[in-house]
């Protein structure tokens, strides 16, 4: 674990993309879904059945900010300022309504497009660190940035193959799941997470093994799933570890923020540590997929 926070200490500029990112969450323009969620309300209330549902449509809008799709879920560069909406900032800024369903389509799936791409660049320039290599001639940047394309490509792939095997893997719980589904709401939502926990801890190594070792696809997937199957326990350890110090940390941070010039410390503190524990993800990758190679030797 202290591997990703020596590197952090020792590349502090890892933090940077972190930082920005933030910084426009927390400050910069909002695009707000307020007058689109109103129409939708309009069209809720004629149905009497769903008569509280509107207006809690309507608050749910009002803490969200479009731009937050930036933060594309699980793998997206980590950012405190990607929930809700604070609710207090210590400067005015602009808001920019979206009216348009078609446009709130539009918007939504070009800032996840632009935001896997920063994504993966962000955690390219993590691998880059880990490899030691601080040349930033013309060639190797622009060797980054092929390769940041290339992996983007292959995430998109990676997500789409995930669907299928977690569909594959749900199908076949559907039964069981809706008979404790009977019994109570809580047992069904908890067979369907262990079914989503299962395909996505076995998937989860073929994300470095795409970025930090450049494999394609499917050699990549395999990869992940020889390694998880080896090392299931670490695995799972290692994914729980992060998981809870990274929640957790971005709960004091948010508890300690008073909307004052004073977030500033948490928001870089946020920036270190989830950097940190995303390099100690990859730094477990690396360790393990060598030890593989070694074997197969």
């Amino acid at each position: 674990m202290m591997s990703g926070f020596d590197l952090v200490t020792h590349h502090l500029w890892l933090i940077i993309l972190p930082l920005i990112l933030d910084l426009f969450y927390w400050l910069g323009p909002r695009l707000s879904i307020e007058d689109l969620a109103q129409e939708a309300a309009e069209v809720i209330r004629l149905e009497p059945s769903l008569i509280e549902m509107p207006e809690q449509l309507i608050q749910l809008s009002a803490q969200i900010n479009l731009f937050t799709a930036l933060s594309v879920p699980l793998i997206g560069v980590p950012a405190l300022m990607s929930g809700p909406i604070p609710e207090k900032i210590p400067i005015n800024t602009s808001i920019y309504q979206i009216s348009g369903t078609f446009e709130w389509i539009l918007l939504f799936a070009g800032l996840s497009l632009v935001g896997l791409y920063v994504a993966v660049f962000y955690l390219s320039l993590i691998s880059k660190a880990i490899h030691d290599n601080n040349s930033w001639q013309g060639k190797e940047i622009w060797r980054l940035a092929k390769s940041t394309v290339q992996s983007t490509y292959r995430l998109i792939g990676l997500g789409l193959l995930f669907l299928v095997a977690l569909i594959t893997i749900l199908l076949p719980l559907m039964p069981l799941a809706l008979l404790l589904g009977f019994l109570s709401n809580s047992l069904f939502i908890i067979v369907m997470l262990i079914g989503f926990a299962v395909v996505a801890t076995y998937f989860c190594l073929a994300i470095p093994g795409i970025i930090f070792r450049g494999m394609a696809l499917i050699p990549a997937i395999s990869e992940s799933l020889k390694l998880v199957h080896k090392n299931l326990l670490p695995t799972v350890n290692i994914l729980v570890a992060l998981l809870l110090i990274g929640n957790g940390m971005s709960l004091l941070w948010h508890l300690a923020d008073d909307g004052s010039w004073l977030t500033l410390v948490s928001i870089a503190g946020h920036a270190f540590i989830g950097t940190a524990l995303v390099a100690t993800f990859i730094i477990y990758y690396r360790n393990r997929s060598e030890v593989l190679l070694e074997e197969l030797r």
